[in-house]
């Protein structure tokens, strides 16, 4: 007799590495957010009214809660699919000294590749 067959559910998978980052000495990878973490950081800041109609920050404070609601979504410990911090850090995220040094990389992750990163060098090679 065989034992039945198990499947697995493929939840909590790791997320795709966009850098990895010093903190305060430790390493920590920062990674793209999945569609439906964009989505989850994007309706707690209108919940929040830190949004206008444009999707763009009311105001700096607002702006800075952004980045740090990003820093939550994207910060992982290396090599695991385990969060640094839970949505209930985020305003204590948002005055870390480091947020500010590591806030156009968050920026990058979050937005995804561009267009010409997507593309690579799409340039012909000389025969």
């Amino acid at each position: 007799m065989t034992a039945p067959t198990t499947h697995r559910k493929p939840l909590g998978s790791r997320r795709t590495l966009h850098q990895r980052v010093t903190l305060d000495g430790a390493d920590y990878d920062l990674c793209r957010p999945t569609l439906g973490e964009k989505l989850d950081v994007l309706s707690a800041a209108k919940a929040a009214r830190e949004l206008g109609p444009d999707r763009q920050p009311v105001d700096e404070p607002a702006g800075m809660m952004m980045i740090a609601r990003i820093a939550v979504a994207c910060l992982y410990h290396p090599g695991t699919a385990t969060r640094v911090f839970t949505e209930d850090d985020a305003g204590q995220v948002k005055n870390e000294p480091w947020l500010e040094e590591i806030q156009g990389a968050l920026a990058q992750a979050f937005a995804g590749p561009t267009l010409e990163t997507a593309k690579g060098n799409s340039e012909t090679t000389p025969s």
